[in-house]
Formats: C-alpha cells, structure tokens, sequence
C-alpha cells in the first residue's frame, strides 16, 4: 500500500487511468491503450485497477517534470521542429545512413502527416480497445485498416529524410492493438484470416523494436491489407467494390 504522508508519493504521485484521461481530456481507452503497447509504464493494484507514476506520464507526454522512467523505455518519437540527424546507435535509422534533407518547412509538413497518422490510429484503436463483437465490427476493423495505411504512408515518407528516426519499443511484439481483435477474443470470420492478422501484428511489433523507420511503415502496410481483407469479408464486399466505394 502507498503511504500518502510519503515525500516520495507526495512528489510523484500514483495516478488512476481515469485521472490521466481527465487530465488529458481522452477516452480512458487510450490510456490503456498506451499501457497495453508499453509507451506508458503502470503497476496492476488488483484485478481490474492500474496506476501510473505522475513523472512517468510526464515523461511520456513531454513535461519530464520528475525523474524520468526505468532503462530501456522509449516513448514514440516525435519531430519538435529542433532536432537534428540521430545522434546515437539506438536513434540510427536509415535516414542517418543515406537519408535526404528536406527543408524546415517540408520537415514541418512531414511531422504534421505523423501526428495526424498518430491522432487516426489512436482514435481507431480506441473505438476497438473495449467493445464486444457486436453491431459496427467490421467497420471497426474498416477504420483501423485506413489508419494502418495513413501510418504506413507518413511513417515511409519521413523513413527517408534527416532528422526523423524511429525510436525501438522494447517489447512490442507483444503488443495488441485492441481488446477485441486479441487472439483470446471471440472474432468473427475466417479463422485463416486472423491468423493471418495476428501475425501481421507480431511482424509489426518486431519492426517495432528495431531501428529503421521504412521498415515499421512496411509492416504498417501489410497489416492494413489483411485488416481490408477481414473487413470485405464481414461485409460481403470484394476488393473491386471498396475501391469503387472509396
């Protein structure tokens, strides 16, 4: 148990998830969502209930206003519109290597595509991270697939150009990308096709740990085909239809 007379919880306190999404006004589901990718660090206090370092999510959302998280954690990197080509091993990318420069304004425009690539698939996730298979599935499925290929798109074009990089997420193989498109979950359709999905999933997650950028947007790529292809299923649609209804 916390001792909230503790100078040490009194600095840095433990917060719920419903106190982080208030604090950030988002839908708890993506705070769990960030837990459940690892890209912020929690504690299980019971069954159902996480709590969450106040200097932990400070790190995660850029404020850093405690000591920052254990060794090894490596929040999504974003482009601030300061930092220069990678510095370090654990920042090379391909764009360290034979990478092209792009002017301020053309860095600016790339980074805006990946927060909105982010801001998409977020949103997706979300919509998927607590709901039972029920009416409105498979257009769930839908959306998550165009936000895959909205990241893989954002993700491939700034793979190439000096000053973005992709920082390795320890762990990621094992991600998720929602409670009900887990394995264990009750997913309607071919079972081939989820197997199909669920490695897409691992492929991605490796990507994920790695350091080369092009490569996670790839990944990001092939998962959004095998989500499209689950979604045309459920539907009754081919994939000449969705190309005539998009």
């Amino acid at each position: 148990m916390s001792d909230p007379d503790d100078p040490e919880e009194i600095a840095d306190p433990w917060l719920t998830v419903a106190e982080i999404a208030d604090e950030l006004r988002v839908n708890p589901a993506t705070v769990r969502l960030w837990i459940s990718k690892g890209m912020l660090p929690a504690m299980r206090a019971g069954m159902r209930k996480l709590l969450v370092r106040r200097s932990d999510l400070d790190y995660m959302i850029g404020g850093r206003r405690g000591p920052p998280p254990p060794e090894g954690y490596h929040p999504r990197p974003r482009y601030d519109g300061q930092m220069g080509p990678p510095q370090s091993l654990n920042q090379l990318s391909s764009a360290a290597i034979h990478g092209r420069d792009a002017s301020p304004e053309t860095m600016q425009a790339i980074a805006d595509r990946l927060r909105r690539a982010d801001e998409a698939w977020e949103q997706a996730q979300a919509a998927s991270e607590s709901v039972p298979p029920a009416p409105g599935f498979a257009d769930r499925i839908r959306a998550l697939g165009t936000a895959c290929e909205q990241q893989a798109r954002s993700l491939a074009e700034a793979g190439w150009i000096k000053g973005f990089a992709w920082t390795p997420i320890p762990g990621a193989r094992d991600m998720t990308i929602s409670g009900e498109l887990r394995p264990s979950a009750n997913r309607p359709g071919p079972s081939a096709l989820w197997e199909q999905f669920d490695r897409a999933v691992n492929r991605l997650g490796v990507a994920m740990e790695g350091q080369i950028m092009y490569v996670v947007a790839f990944r990001y790529r092939d998962l959004a085909a095998v989500m499209h292809e689950i979604a045309d299923v459920l539907l009754g649609e081919s994939p000449d239809t969705r190309e005539q209804r998009q």
